[in-house]
C-alpha cells in the first residue's frame, strides 16, 4: 500500500499544475476506469461521461484536500465537461486488449449512453491507498444517480467557465469555490490563467 502523504508533487511550471506525474503514471487511470466501472455496474445511469467527471472529481477533489491527486493525469475542458486529456485513445487501446467493453443503450430523444464494463479485474492495491480510493468512492456516491446530462451540468461551475474548449484544466482550479465567487472575479481568474498560460508558453 502505497503512503500517498509522502509523495512530492512534482509540476511542469512553477506556478499552475497541468499533471502530476505519480507511480504507474498512466497505469493509475487505467487501473481507476476498470474500478469506477465495476463499482458503478449496478447503478443504473452509468455512461462515459459519467465516468470521466467521477475522475475528474476525485482526482480535484483530492488535489484541494491533500495536495496529491489520485490519477494525477492531465485534464482538459470539453464541451460536456473535463475529462482526461488521454481517456480516448486509452479507452480504445484497452476496448482493442479486452480489458473493457461498451455496451450501448439507447434512451430515446437521442439520448444513447455507452456505459464502461470492466472484462478484468482492477489493480488498486500496488498503486492506490485507503485514502486514495475514498476520494474515488466519494466521488462515485456523489454522481451516483445522476445522468450523463445532469453530471455534465454539474461540472459546468467555475473552473470550467474559466477556459475553452481544450484548454488544460490545472490542478489548482480544484480550489475555486462555486458558491462565492463573483462576477467579476471569474473575470480575474481567467484572467490570471491566461497570463500564466501565455508565459509558460513563451518560455
Amino acid at each position: 500500500m502505497k503512503d500517498t502523504g509522502t509523495l512530492r508533487v512534482r509540476t511542469t511550471s512553477p506556478h499552475l499544475t497541468p499533471r502530476v506525474d505519480l507511480p504507474g503514471r498512466q497505469d493509475r487511470l487505467r487501473q481507476m476506469i476498470l474500478y469506477v466501472a465495476k463499482k458503478c455496474e449496478t447503478a443504473e445511469r452509468m455512461g462515459l461521461i459519467k465516468l470521466n467527471k467521477i475522475l475528474w472529481k476525485a482526482d480535484f477533489d483530492a488535489f484541494a484536500a491533500r495536495g496529491v491527486p489520485i490519477t494525477g493525469r492531465a485534464y482538459q475542458r470539453l464541451e460536456l465537461g473535463p475529462a482526461p486529456r488521454e481517456m480516448r485513445p486509452l479507452l480504445n487501446k484497452m476496448v482493442a486488449n479486452g480489458e473493457i467493453h461498451l455496451e450501448e443503450t439507447d434512451f430515446g430523444d437521442g439520448i444513447i449512453e455507452y456505459r464502461p464494463i470492466a472484462d478484468t479485474q482492477a489493480e488498486i492495491h500496488e498503486l492506490f491507498s485507503d485514502d486514495d480510493l475514498s476520494f474515488v468512492d466519494a466521488s462515485i456516491a456523489y454522481y451516483w444517480n445522476m445522468s450523463g446530462k445532469e453530471t455534465s451540468d454539474d461540472s459546468h461551475g467555475i473552473a470550467w467557465k474559466s477556459r475553452q474548449n481544450g484548454d488544460p484544466m490545472f490542478y489548482e482550479l480544484s480550489v475555486i469555490s462555486d458558491t462565492t465567487l463573483s462576477p467579476q472575479q471569474v473575470i480575474r481568474v481567467s484572467r490570471v490563467i491566461g497570463d500564466k498560460k501565455r508565459l509558460i508558453r513563451s518560455r
